[in-house]
């Protein structure tokens, strides 16, 4: 036999309280201490199930940070000795050098564009944009002022805190 879901517990304890008006008080107060407390030792253990969850994300994102500051760190390392075999290269005059395993030659890169003055650039190279955005923060107080806003509503929903 297998226990009863939270919900299912939560439909009795409703149909508990709309059905036992027929019954005399102790009857009544009985039923829903029973169907109360199994209630309530039912929300402890999803509550705590949901700690656990959140435990294990914090320790994934704790782990996911680590991995990305040696991922950076790896990235440097390597940047760092492809500049230094680069410019050692560059230095002794050697353009390419081929071994049995490995190929390692300089070579050019494409055109890069250094814009050193924006001001300066004719308005023929010049694109504009033109963007809208929702300011919802002045739409929000002005709601909470009372106003009357078309295609918009407050609505102010529950949450659940668990300590």
């Amino acid at each position: 036999m297998s226990l009863p879901t939270l919900y299912e517990l939560a439909d009795e304890f409703k149909d508990a309280l709309e059905n036992l008006t027929d019954l005399d008080d102790q009857a009544v107060i009985d039923t829903l201490e029973s169907l109360e407390g199994e209630f309530k030792l039912k929300s402890s253990n999803v509550a705590k199930y949901i700690k656990n969850l959140e435990n294990t994300l914090d320790g994934m994102k704790e782990a996911e940070s680590n991995m990305h500051q040696r991922r950076t760190s790896l990235e440097k390392k390597i940047n760092h000795m492809r500049e230094y075999l680069k410019n050692n290269l560059e230095k002794s005059g050697l353009k390419k050098i081929d071994a049995p395993d490995i190929s390692i030659s300089i070579q050019k890169n494409p055109y890069k564009l250094i814009i050193t003055n924006e001001t300066e650039i004719p308005s023929d190279f010049i694109d504009t944009k033109e963007t809208k955005t929702v300011n919802k923060e002045k739409i929000k107080e002005a709601l909470k002022n009372g106003e009357e806003i078309p295609g918009c509503e407050l609505v102010q929903e529950n949450r659940i805190t668990i300590k």
